[in-house]
């Protein structure tokens, strides 16, 4: 009778031979991935208060109007967006991504026009 040592060694080897030694290590780092999701959920859900019992409607807190700020922080430590201010970009809810993109235009369709003029 075969124990678990010797079917997991049998095993480990039928699972080389079907994968090969480049396909391997691919499929050990998705299944640890897998299991790493796993636990990270299930104690996620572990986790979670118990819900709460719901209100009566004439006991439930009426939602807030939310209003918006005056006025959005914008980080200007960012050599991106301090640069697209400079050129008058409008850099408030765009990522650092778009307003690279719209400050790369901008700074072609400057040169293009200073070019034009020589």
């Amino acid at each position: 009778m075969p124990t678990i040592d010797t079917m997991l060694i049998l095993g480990l080897i039928i699972l080389l031979l079907v994968l090969g030694p480049t396909k391997l290590p691919q499929f050990a780092r998705a299944i640890g991935e897998a299991f790493r999701e796993f636990r990270r959920t299930s104690s996620a859900i572990s986790e979670e208060p118990p819900p709460q019992r719901e209100l009566p409607k004439a006991q439930q807190p009426q939602p807030q109007p939310v209003q918006a700020p005056a006025q959005v922080e914008v980080d200007t430590s960012n050599a991106i967006v301090a640069a697209a201010i400079k050129e008058g970009i409008d850099v408030r809810g765009k990522s650092i991504d778009q307003i690279a993109e719209e400050l790369a235009k901008k700074l072609k369709e400057k040169k293009a026009a200073s070019t034009s003029h020589m």
